[in-house]
């Protein structure tokens, strides 16, 4: 993966240096950075397969500086990130995970209605504490095809997934049995396999399409 730090964030990326069919974007949650994807084998899985794979970490956040200011919100951050590195085009899945989600939310939220290349979203860990009811009702206006992702032994987060999922039209949730929270660490091959198909599904279907 190459790895670069720029005014816009510290980042990995990988390709396997042809036109993507399609981009993926991951984040990190907050005992981890960006090199967990490159370690369980996830970036350079999905590289092999054509996708460009890009994993940020946001201000604050591993390498990547705070802004002190807090001039922009994360979430316009997330946006203009992804205009710098061109990866709406010719399509765009973002996983996030932790304590990314609130940001990516709010992203997906503000933007996902008027970005038809905003294609697929998937959620790691979506924790009860971290989401009010309110935003749970503007989840409604998420139009890209969503995967929760959640340990088959961690009720607190099937819990909030599901009531996100009753919310975002296009949405599913998805248990991996006998594990907690780290089941992307307990079973990458497994983990990196839900993605793959999960992909491989967003990229078949129209936007508007329910699950």
């Amino acid at each position: 993966a190459v790895v670069s730090t720029q005014s816009t964030g510290h980042y990995r990326e990988a390709s396997n240096g042809w036109v993507p069919k399609m981009n993926v974007m991951l984040f990190t949650g907050q005992h981890f950075t960006s090199s967990i994807w490159n370690d369980i084998g996830t970036m350079e899985d999905l590289a092999s397969l054509g996708y460009r794979v890009v994993s940020l970490e946001l201000p604050g956040h591993g390498l990547s500086r705070e802004d002190p200011e807090k001039k922009i919100r994360v979430a316009e951050y997330i946006k203009l990130f992804i205009q710098h590195l061109d990866l709406y085009r010719p399509g765009l899945v973002v996983l996030t995970c932790d304590e990314s989600n609130s940001n990516v939310m709010e992203y997906f939220i503000r933007y996902s209605h008027t970005s038809p290349l905003l294609k697929g979203l998937i959620v790691i860990d979506s924790a009860a504490d971290q989401f009010t009811s309110m935003d749970r009702v503007l989840g409604t206006s998420i139009e890209s095809q969503t995967l929760f992702l959640c340990g088959g032994t961690d009720s607190d987060c099937q819990t909030s997934a599901n009531d996100w999922a009753r919310n975002i039209p296009n949405s599913r949730v998805h248990s991996f049995s006998n594990a907690y929270r780290e089941f992307y660490n307990e079973d990458p091959v497994v983990f990196n396999t839900i993605l793959k198909r999960f992909l491989e599904y967003v990229a078949q279907k129209p936007q508007s399409e329910k699950i």
